[in-house]
């Protein structure tokens, strides 16, 4: 079948090259579906791919990662969802339940079901009609298309209630904030937090801080209108490093720094800058993350952890897929997290530029409405 698309026809620095085409669509395979991707919501992680900044590619290239959409076919092999379904697919898979890193709670790491980022930069489903596979980017499949195939280890039901917008934010971007806090800081309440970087991932882990009991909570960004919102989601001090030491300041309010941190953003120094701000007992977890030959840490040594200071990372909030999603649509149903309010404009595929765009310049999280129309109002999201 075909479908409409948006793709860049070879790699570029620029997102701007992105265009939209009509391809071929191939049939699932027996252990995947078709969905009809409704939303897709955009990460940074899409515009790093598209990119190259996470790896280069050869050929056309597609993204989109936090998918929500209904599942139209599905392979003779699948059994956990049927036609019709609503779901989200998401980069990190349910694991098989059998293997080692399953049974010791760690079932994104299933040896069952490959991991999404070694699929990353391999051909995917869509074809360019004029015969050209397009590559894989961002994820086990592309969503920035109005349908694309998905393993049936990608997919959690999503509720009725649920708006599709909501589910395409919980598939990535929320979970690998707040995830990351509750699974791998593991805060307790009244323990100090601080994050670097306060998109909707940063945002999304000072709610999973507040939500701990976290205190004081501490957030750190360049750009005013995010520090405004962070205090929204629970955050107690806000620092502008244009405007102070960070270092300096975090350890006037904590004294010798903070019990977690966590670096929701890439950029040169910032690993360095938040371990000193980390208290010698502390821990500092990476979720944030650009271009491997910008991830060497040069600038800090053996002697920052030498009093028991750690350092670790966190890949998609070390989540259990459907066991800690349909938590969390419960948690958003009862008022418990907010979602909308991360949410900062949607867009159409015809308008996926200026969506990449507007992402790169303050937005929190823009949403892309692609079997849908763009609601009017919230009561209208489907």
């Amino acid at each position: 079948m075909r479908c409409k698309a948006a793709l860049m026809t070879r790699m570029s620095p620029d997102y701007h090259d992105v265009v939209i085409e009509e391809v071929e669509v191939a049939e699932p395979k027996d252990d995947e579906v078709q969905l009809k991707v409704m939303t897709c919501t955009i990460c940074h992680s899409d515009i790093h791919a598209l990119t190259g900044e996470h790896g280069e590619y050869e050929g056309p290239g597609m993204a989109g990662h936090e998918i929500a959409g209904i599942v139209t076919k599905v392979g003779s092999k699948v059994t956990y969802v049927k036609e019709g379904d609503r779901v989200i697919c998401s980069e990190v898979r349910q694991g098989c339940g059998q293997c080692t890193p399953c049974l010791k709670g760690h079932s994104w790491e299933c040896e069952a079901h490959p991991s999404t980022s070694a699929l990353f930069r391999i051909p995917g489903c869509h074809t360019r009609l004029n015969g050209e596979r397009i590559i894989q980017t961002c994820s086990g499949t592309s969503g920035f298309a109005e349908y694309c195939n998905a393993h049936e280890s990608m997919l959690c039901k999503l509720d009725d209630d649920i708006p599709f917008e909501i589910g395409s934010a919980l598939a990535c971007g929320f979970m690998s904030g707040f995830g990351a806090v509750l699974n791998r800081c593991k805060v307790k309440p009244g323990e100090s937090f601080a994050v670097c970087g306060c998109g909707g991932v940063g945002l999304s882990a000072i709610q999973g801080a507040a939500y701990s009991g976290a205190c004081p909570i501490i957030a750190i960004d360049t750009v005013p209108g995010k520090l405004e919102a962070a205090k929204k989601f629970g955050a107690t001090h806000c620092l502008n490093p244009k405007e102070c030491d960070v270092i300096e300041e975090t350890k006037k309010i904590t004294g010798l720094g903070v019990d977690h941190s966590l670096v929701a953003v890439a950029g040169k120094g910032l690993k360095k800058q938040m371990i000193d701000l980390t208290a010698p007992w502390g821990q500092m977890v990476v979720v944030g993350h650009g271009h491997p030959r910008d991830e060497v840490c040069s600038d800090i040594t053996y002697m920052n952890f030498l009093r028991g200071k750690r350092l670790t990372g966190c890949v998609m909030g070390g989540v259990n897929l459907r066991l800690d999603i349909p938590k969390y649509m419960e948690m958003y149903r009862l008022g418990k997290i907010d979602i909308d309010s991360l949410l900062t404009h949607r867009f159409t595929l015809d308008q996926i530029v200026e969506a990449l765009d507007d992402s790169c310049h303050g937005a929190l999280k823009n949403v892309v409405y692609i079997g849908a129309p763009v609601p009017k109002t919230l009561a209208e999201r489907p």
